[in-house]
Parts: structure tokens; C-alpha cells; sequence
């Protein structure tokens, strides 16, 4: 016999309410225990009260919805309807202290957690702090650039333009790009993970004592003689060897990172951008010379200096180091000094080649035109993907160079992580010049990646505006011609070029087919992506979300 539909309503209903009900029948149990418990401990019992009369809101909102339907149980709600509000009001999204106390920063609190965010803002605030708080990104860099706080706390995994994204708009922007960042999330494992661009990383949940002491330490002004340098990987399995040495340029100035195993040195590379890496050729579980040679034929790390470290002399080896593209090979043992001096020469060295170079670090015209005529020699099925940005122009002689070249930086990180999270392995992304970038990638692979593209840069872009100009959509300077002219906000083109239905012979061919894609698209509004196709007529995708 088959269960009527309010047998299964109630069945529903039960394995809903029933874990509930035990979690509220035990924080009451606990409320009875109050008076003994320290202020931390009550503070978190208020959090857990609030958040369970929050969840039973939630809980009679889905079962109001719920209906049978065949043999299904379905819960329609409609989108974008709020929660309803808890009875106890969460922390406020966006909070402006009444004044500063005397000698004491303010700190801003970003985290889309109502609970998180309050009891963040508690215990700064119990500790002198003067604390603002908000909820989303775009509240969080206006919040910065009215305050201009100390400090700046962070979660990662926040709706819309989450922190991952959000700390590079908040690093590259000239005028808040010096107040450190501590992030503080649940994407943080044991508390170690080192975010690029932060000056620390706590996992939730973050003990009182533990945030104090992060925000002391970084707030703390650092000696004269230790400031930061660059960035050093240093790769050698052998501890008594490497801790001296890494204690040696720390004192210097380095910021360095330690690792003890050579497979894991690409990955390393890839996610903390090192200035430098000093390599240990002789590895347990790696060669050095097979980890020099990924680094510098992976286009995400090549731009990256390394020294090669060995107690092999002969000249055949040192040889075979260079040819890889080795910036320098220091013998052990080596002389301290010595080395020091090889470091701050190569990074000098570095520095200069960089100057004249594609800031993005990513592979420029020459590598471009190399990598894409072995491709093109190949035969193999190809999609040429050209991308620039609108307005962009108008953007930098409103905003100045320094904040252009942030959404230059921040373009080539949209690029490279939707070729990482979509593409292929052995796909490709260059900086032409400018705001022209490039991206070799296969037939099936190009549109999904676009789509990517459009999607996470308009999100993202809003955030190098300033409030007005967001709201109006528009920025108002100077044309070519030097009238007054308004300028919607900056949105990205993307054309694709295939070998699918023609033959593709030489990179002039591909160029002179992507002109042709930019001239029509550009006729078009937003954020566009325009695909070739020889037998049927230059057709348009649209952006997920097109500007009016």
C-alpha cells in the first residue's frame, strides 16, 4: 500500500524538524549552564540560539513548500526571495563606527556571514579596535577607499565577486594597495595556507586569542632592515641544509617559502608567484633538471628566475642547466656571500627584463607567434581566441595608469583561470600588448572558456570604479577628439578563430580573420564573444549578462 501524500508531507516534515528540535532541546540545556560559562562561551551560545531560530524559519518556509508530484517530493521557491528575517537581527551588513578611538585603527571586517561578520567585529571592538563591517565585495572596496582602514580582514567564499577576486582589486588599486589583508576562512586548511597577496591566513572557526595575535603582529611597523625584497622559493629535501639558509634571507629580507619535496615545486610556483626559486638539483623524489625544465615550458611559470643549486661541478651538467634556461647554478658548498650576491643580481636582472615586458608576466609576441605556428604546423584542431577590452582607454585617462594597469593584471587572471578550470593541459595564454591578450585552446573548449571570461570580468569590474560612477554606468572624460564624451563601463571582447571548416596556414591568416570578428563586435554593446564559422554567417553569442 502506497503512503498518501500526507504520510509523506509528515515523513518530510519529521527528518527536517526532528534534528532541529534536538539541537534547540540542547542549546536550551546549555542556556541553563549561562552563568558559569566564560564570555567567549556565551557569546558563541547567543550566535548558536539566534542562527537555530533562523533555521526553524527556514525549515517552515521549505515545508510550506514542499508537495508530492508521482513519486517525487518537490520544494519550489521562487528565486531570488529572501529569507525571512531572523528574530534576532544578524550583524549588520554594513557598519560605520560613530568615531575612532584615539590612537586605535579601524579595522574592516568582509565577510557575507551575518554571524561570522558579528562576532568578528565583537572581539576586535572588545579589544580597542575600531571596526567597520561588510558584507559583499563592492561594499568592502568602497568601505576601503572611504576609511582607508589598517587593517583589512577577509573571507574567500562569499557570493558574487568572492575574496579570491577581490583581493587583487584591493591590492592593485593605488590608493589602498599598502593596507595588509589577513584572510580568515574555512577554505584556509590548518591555518597554513599562504593566499598571494595577503599578509596572513586563519581557518574558521578563529580562536580570540589567535586573531588578537594575528592583527598585533601584522599591525605591528616591521624593522627597517627586514623589509620585504621579493619573494623566494627555496627546494632542497635536506632540512639542516635549507632552515640556515632561509633564516639567512629572511634576515635579509626575503620573504621566504620552504619546500621539502621537489613534486610538489610546479604547483608551489603556480600558486605563490616566488620572484625567485633556488632549486636543488639533487632531489629524493624529483630530478631538478625535469622541474627546471616545467617551469620554464609551463607559460604560467617561465617568467620565473631560478638558480639552480648542486654539489655537481662538471662543466657537462652546468651546461645542460643553461640550455634549460637556468638563470644561474651556484656549487655546494657555497659561499654565502656569494650566493647572496648571485640572488640580488639575477632579481636586478629580472627586474629590468620586466620593465620592458608584458607586466601580466604572461608569454608576449614572440612566444605568441612560436606557439602558435607550431600549432598551426601541427594540423591539430585549433581555436585562436583574441581578447581586448572596451573602454578601456577612457578608464585609464580617467582613473591614471597605476588603476589601468590593476584591470590589466586582473583581465590576465580571469584569462588564466578559466583556461586552468576549463581548458586543456597544454593551452595557451599571451599578453600581445596593452589590453590585447591571446589564448590557444581546442574547437570544443573555446566558447565555454569565453563564456567564463565575460562572465567573471563583468562581475569583477564594477569594483575599479568608484560608487558614482558604478551607479551611473558610465564615466564621463575626453574622446580622441577631446570633447566631453560619456563612457559605459569597461566590458571585454572576445573573437574565435577555428581550423574547423577551413584551412588555417600562417599566423597573418589568423590575425587578418580576428580583425575582421573585432570590427564587427565592436559595433555591438557589452561584453561580447564572436565565433567564425566559413559556412555560415559571423554569428553572435551574447554576454550571460549584457550591458544595456
Amino acid at each position: 500500500m502506497h503512503p498518501t501524500e500526507e504520510e509523506e508531507l509528515s515523513r518530510f516534515a519529521h527528518a527536517l524538524g526532528s534534528p532541529l528540535t534536538a539541537i534547540q532541546g540542547s542549546v536550551r540545556m546549555l542556556a541553563l549552564l549561562r552563568q558559569e560559562a566564560s564570555p567567549d562561551e556565551r557569546r558563541l551560545l547567543e550566535i548558536i540560539e539566534r542562527n537555530c531560530q533562523r533555521l526553524a524559519g527556514e525549515v517552515e518556509r521549505l515545508l510550506a513548500a514542499a508537495r508530492v508530484a508521482g513519486d517525487t517530493l518537490q520544494v519550489v521557491l521562487p528565486l531570488g526571495r529572501e529569507a525571512p528575517p531572523a528574530e534576532s537581527p544578524p550583524g549588520p551588513e554594513e557598519k560605520l563606527p560613530q568615531e575612532q578611538p584615539a590612537g586605535r585603527p579601524y579595522i574592516l571586517v568582509v565577510d557575507d556571514d551575518p554571524t561570522i561578520r558579528e562576532m568578528l567585529a565583537q572581539t576586535l571592538e572588545q579589544a580597542g579596535y575600531a571596526v567597520l563591517c561588510a558584507a559583499d565585495s563592492t561594499s568592502a572596496v568602497d568601505l576601503a577607499r572611504q576609511y582607508h582602514p589598517a587593517l583589512i580582514t577577509l573571507d574567500l567564499a562569499m557570493p558574487g565577486v568572492d575574496g579570491r577576486r577581490l583581493l587583487p582589486v584591493l591590492k592593485e588599486d593605488p590608493a589602498i594597495k599598502e593596507i595588509p589583508v589577513l584572510v580568515i576562512s574555512a577554505l584556509v586548511s590548518g591555518g597554513h595556507l599562504h593566499i598571494p597577496g595577503a599578509a596572513g591566513a586563519l581557518s574558521k572557526p578563529v580562536h580570540r586569542e589567535i586573531l588578537l595575535r594575528a592583527v598585533e603582529d601584522i599591525l605591528r611597523p616591521p624593522p627597517e632592515a627586514t623589509s620585504r625584497r621579493g619573494k623566494i622559493l627555496l627546494v632542497d629535501d635536506e632540512e639542516e641544509a635549507r632552515r640556515p639558509l632561509a633564516v639567512d634571507l629572511n634576515e635579509r629580507g626575503y620573504a621566504v617559502f620552504e619546500l621539502g619535496e621537489g613534486s610538489a615545486t610546479l604547483e608551489a610556483v603556480r600558486f605563490w608567484e616566488p620572484d625567485l626559486v633556488l632549486l636543488d638539483l639533487r632531489l629524493p623524489d624529483a630530478d631538478g633538471m625535469d622541474i627546471l625544465r616545467a617551469l620554464k615550458e609551463d607559460w604560467r611559470t617561465s617568467q620565473t628566475a631560478v638558480i639552480c643549486l648542486s654539489a655537481e661541478q662538471r662543466p657537462e651538467e652546468k651546461a645542460r642547466a643553461f640550455q634549460l634556461l637556468a638563470d644561474d647554478y651556484v656549487t655546494k658548498p657555497y659561499s654565502l656571500v656569494e650566493l647572496m650576491a648571485r640572488i640580488e643580481a639575477v632579481l636586478r636582472r629580472k627586474e629590468s627584463e620586466l620593465s620592458t615586458s608584458p607586466s601580466t608576466r604572461l608569454p608576449g609576441n614572440v612566444a605568441i607567434e612560436r606557439a602558435l605556428r607550431q600549432r598551426l604546423a601541427s594540423g591539430e584542431p585549433l581555436a585562436v581566441c583574441y581578447a581586448d577590452l572596451d573602454n578601456f582607454k577612457a578608464y585609464n585617462d580617467a582613473y591614471g595608469f597605476l588603476k589601468g594597469d590593476g584591470v590589466i593584471h586582473q583581465t590576465a587572471r580571469v584569462l588564466v583561470e578559466a583556461v586552468r578550470e576549463l581548458g586543456n593541459p597544454e593551452d595557451f595564454v599571451g599578453h600581445i600588448g596593452g589590453d590585447d591578450f591571446v589564448v590557444l585552446t581546442t574547437p570544443e573548449k573555446a566558447e565555454a572558456i569565453c563564456r567564463r571570461v565575460v562572465e567573471e570580468f563583468d562581475q569583477v569590474i564594477p569594483l575599479y570604479y568608484d560608487a558614482e560612477a558604478r551607479a551611473r554606468g558610465y564615466i564621463e572624460t575626453l574622446d580622441r577628439q577631446g570633447r566631453p564624451t560619456r563612457f559605459p563601463l569597461m566590458s571585454i571582447t572576445l573573437v574565435i578563430v577555428t581550423n574547423e571548416h577551413r584551412t588555417l596556414r600562417h599566423p597573418g591568416q589568423v590575425a587578418d580573420i580576428a580583425a575582421e570578428l573585432k570590427q564587427k563586435a565592436k559595433t555591438l554593446p557589452g561584453s561580447v564573444i564572436l565565433r567564425d564559422r566559413r559556412s555560415d554567417p559571423i554569428e553572435a553569442t551574447p554576454s550571460p549578462n549584457p550591458k544595456e
